[in-house]
Order: structure tokens, then C-alpha cells, then sequence
């Protein structure tokens, strides 16, 4: 009997133990993927440049950390199957594990493809307009480069202009306009 009693406090001990890892490691991977995005704000960094860098600190931060926790995770997680024994799992339960793993797939998918964003700028002629499905692109060094209409408007073929404008390294021959000036 007291083995048994032992052995329930263990299980418990296991349970809150793994699920506080659990709290802690997916509240440092949220806080890091929403300063991330925050970071990319250029208006924040326009107004002031110390407040844009601290919104990469938890990214940075849980670039060291994560791998921890999900290490202690995994390492309570376990304890705690096997002190539990095999049981059938409730749907809550099944529920909550397939939105936690898709929300952290999706951070992370988000995240690597992010990373991959190259920002250029320079002085560039206009080679081409084009209008596609409602959207507006300017032709630059042959990649498309999405525009505003009144921007499209704006703009001449075979002009310069200085431009800037952010593109991925996954998709190089498509862009966003950040800003364009003419050059006079």
C-alpha cells in the first residue's frame, strides 16, 4: 500500500513537473516569435532604434534556451508515461497536444522562411510594368516587385530610380517595395 501511495505522488510529482516545463518552453517560444515579429517593424525602428533591438532579445534568448527545456520536457515527459503505465488518453488531451504541435510547426515554419528575406537597395531602372490578377509589379534586374497602384502609376519604364525593396531567397525572382524615390 505504501509503494502504491508512493508511487501516485511520484506520478503527480511527474505530471506538474512536465507540464510546467511544457508552460514555460512553449511561453519562450510565443514571446520569441511575437518580438521577432515586432523586430520587423520598421516604424519601431525608425522612432527609436534600442526599442527595435530589445524586441530580438527573447528570440535571441530562446535560441540558447529552448534546446533546454525540451530537453527537461521531454525528460519528465517521459518519467511520467512510464511511472503512469499505459493508459487510454481523453480527447481534451489529444486535442491540446495537436494544437500545441501545429502552433509550434507553424512558428517555426514562419520563422525559417523569414529568415531567408534579403533587403536591397540601390539605384534601378524600371525595365518593365506589369499588371497580374489585380496586382502591380515592378520589373527590376528580373525580379517582380510588387507595387501599390498609385505607385505603379507613378512610375515610368526605362527611368532610375533609388529604390528599396525586400525579396526571399526561397522565392528570388518575386519582391516588396519598401521605398522609391526619383532620381532627378
Amino acid at each position: 500500500m505504501n509503494v502504491n501511495k508512493n508511487d501516485e505522488k511520484d506520478i503527480q510529482r511527474f505530471f506538474k513537473a512536465q507540464k510546467l516545463a511544457l508552460y514555460w518552453l512553449l511561453g519562450l517560444i510565443y514571446s520569441a516569435f511575437i518580438g521577432l515579429q515586432l523586430g520587423r517593424i520598421q516604424a519601431i525602428a525608425d522612432i527609436n532604434y534600442s526599442l527595435h533591438e530589445i524586441m530580438h532579445v527573447p528570440f535571441y534568448f530562446a535560441l540558447f534556451i529552448v534546446p533546454v527545456l525540451f530537453l527537461i520536457y521531454m525528460y519528465f515527459l517521459i518519467n511520467y508515461l512510464r511511472k503512469r503505465g499505459r493508459q487510454t488518453t481523453n480527447l481534451k488531451t489529444v486535442v491540446q497536444a495537436i494544437v500545441v504541435i501545429t502552433s509550434i510547426i507553424i512558428v517555426v515554419s514562419i520563422t525559417a522562411y523569414q529568415s531567408f528575406e534579403v533587403s536591397t537597395g540601390g539605384v534601378f531602372e524600371v525595365e518593365q510594368k506589369k499588371h497580374e490578377d489585380r496586382k502591380y509589379y515592378l520589373v527590376l534586374n528580373d525580379k517582380k516587385v510588387r507595387v501599390s497602384y498609385n505607385e505603379f502609376q507613378l512610375v515610368e519604364e526605362k527611368q532610375q530610380y533609388l529604390i528599396s525593396f525586400v525579396w526571399n531567397k526561397r522565392s528570388p525572382n518575386k519582391g516588396r517595395l519598401k521605398t522609391i524615390e526619383p532620381i532627378k
